[in-house]
């Protein structure tokens, strides 16, 4: 069978895209699904998407609710890392990045998709390849060196069979190499290619589930609107946004069951006390040991997952390239057997790429941990807010202590005597808290 030559060609156009229902509008703080080892291992990620979106009334695709249009994407990513490794809480998370760039593979196909295809099917009867006796003492020898080959690759097949070839009669290799009548070769070649911007994309729930003895899945319903696209233009271009109704502060809307915290990810966009628009943003990670220092690293690590989707949210470039390729062969052999043989590949590739870009006033307002249910490992996380307001703030104390004078430095203790110190103060220990700041002073 001929090699076929794949050439991906992925284009289209910079589009800004969608992403969740109103934000605020009477949502629950907390996922609606359980989560833990009672739920039913007969479920899947998906399925707990499917039954979700279904008890919302909601579809994949476009949705409307009165006036108002948004568009729901949902993703699913593996946990690759068996339970047992040391870097599962890690490969969580990875399982979630993965399925929210499949939600957002699938924003980017559904704004425009590139489709090419090609279908191909040869008959054949009998045989062209033989060259014809011209006394061609050239020909003739390329075509004896041809036979030696098929030979040396029969042998090779009657081995693979069990049959000895010096061994084999005349009977057992003609069964073996039986003559071709007829031949029918089918390919059909499928490439995708999609191309866009997205931003203003959140995640409005998502969902682990990891039965017993297979791998486990985190899944995403993402939702584009225009107020979540306008947040996301006030981000890069500045400018506010409209408030909308009062709910509580946004530190008693954020869920207290950890379990529920254990499978929140991603940026959700809510409401504070005084109608103001806020993203708040859920990160996590793992520490690679039990130690001190392993803790604080997963912190940190958490920290700077909820910062990065909070950069996603403002606007990153989605390229999609798929190619799928179906083929088989089915033969018709002199001694009234058929032979088939199917070949098949599919390869997909999605890249995200958000640029740097300065972003004042992400805060971290709350930090948490909690042990995962399976391996009994702690999950590291840290809750990050972003509004315009804070931005704002943000950059007015950046430009006052830019503006402050700087301060001489002093003399540093020489090596030799920071090392005497150290051996001295080593084997003492202290803890203790400092006197709070006075809350009527800022």
């Amino acid at each position: 069978m001929k090699k076929m030559i794949i050439a991906v060609v992925v284009a289209g156009l910079s589009l800004g895209v969608m992403a969740q229902g109103e934000p605020g509008a009477n949502n629950q703080p907390e996922n609606t699904l359980p989560v833990g080892s009672h739920i039913s291992e007969a479920k899947t990620a998906q399925s707990m998407i499917d039954d979700f979106l279904k008890s919302k009334g909601w579809s994949e695709g476009e949705n409307t609710r009165g006036n108002k249009t948004f568009f729901v994407s949902v993703g699913i990513g593996v946990i690759q890392a068996p339970r047992s490794n040391r870097n599962y809480i890690a490969s969580r998370v990875a399982a979630y990045n993965k399925a929210m760039l499949d939600a957002k593979k699938n924003m980017a196909e559904f704004l425009e998709l590139t489709i090419k295809t090609e279908t191909e099917k040869t008959y054949t009867e009998g045989s062209f390849d033989k060259p014809k006796k011209t006394g061609n003492k050239s020909e003739l020898s390329i075509w004896n060196k041809i036979k030696m080959l098929a030979h040396a690759k029969l042998d090779a097949t009657l081995k693979e069979e069990g049959i000895d070839p010096k061994k084999a009669d005349k009977e057992t290799v003609k069964k073996a190499t039986a003559k071709v009548l007829a031949s029918e070769e089918y390919r059909k070649l499928v490439q995708t290619a999609a191309k866009a911007y997205i931003l203003g994309m959140q995640v409005y729930n998502s969902f682990e589930q990891s039965p017993a003895g297979s791998k486990g899945e985190i899944g995403v319903i993402a939702i584009w609107s225009p107020k979540l696209q306008a947040m996301a233009e006030v981000m890069t271009t500045g400018g506010t946004v409209p408030t909308g109704i009062a709910k509580k502060p946004i530190l008693q809307q954020i869920p207290s069951n950890t379990q529920t915290l254990l499978t929140q990810f991603g940026v959700q966009q809510k409401l504070d006390q005084n109608g103001n628009l806020t993203l708040v943003s859920f990160g996590q990670g793992g520490a690679l040991s039990d130690s001190r220092m392993a803790a604080n690293a997963a912190t940190r690590k958490a920290q700077m997952n909820a910062q990065a989707a909070i950069r996603e949210f403002a606007g990153e470039s989605v390229a999609v390239a798929t190619d799928m390729l179906e083929a088989e062969t089915a033969k018709e052999l002199e001694d009234k057997t058929e032979q088939y043989e199917n070949e098949s590949a599919f390869r997909e590739k999605v890249k995200a790429t958000a640029k740097a870009m300065k972003i004042s006033g992400i805060n971290t307002i709350r930090r948490w941990k909690a042990k995962h249910p399976i391996t009994g490992k702690y999950v590291y996380g840290a809750i990050c807010i972003w509004n315009p307001q804070s931005s704002a703030r943000a950059k007015q104390l950046g430009n006052a202590m830019n503006s402050s004078p700087r301060p001489g430095t002093s003399a540093s203790v020489t090596k030799a005597k920071a090392m005497a110190q150290e051996k001295k103060l080593q084997g003492k220990s202290f803890s203790g808290a400092g006197q709070a700041a006075d809350d009527d002073a800022f």
